[in-house]
């Protein structure tokens, strides 16, 4: 299992999300906030999440992370800084 906070900026950010995520349609890929657990991969289901917090992002599956996916999420990762 992979896990990592990520934060979006705004509605543009969140959709460059989900155009990153289609690469991996086949990647299994939630966004965690609060009760409700998402598809990563749905630009409706991430703007019904309160994207001024902090969202945990999740790959459950028990194998391994493509290192291409690691390097694309980057910039999606959250530091304190970027929800000030």
């Amino acid at each position: 299992m992979f896990r990592e906070t990520i934060f979006f900026n705004d509605l543009a950010n969140v959709k460059d999300f989900v155009a990153m995520t289609s690469k991996y349609d086949k990647l299994k890929i939630n966004l965690i906030s609060d009760i409700y657990t998402i598809d990563a991969h749905s630009l409706i289901g991430i703007v019904s999440l309160d994207i001024s917090q902090p969202i945990v992002l999740e790959v459950p599956e028990d194998i391994k992370t493509p290192a291409e996916f690691l390097e694309d999420i980057k910039p999606f990762i959250y530091h304190e800084a970027s929800a000030g």
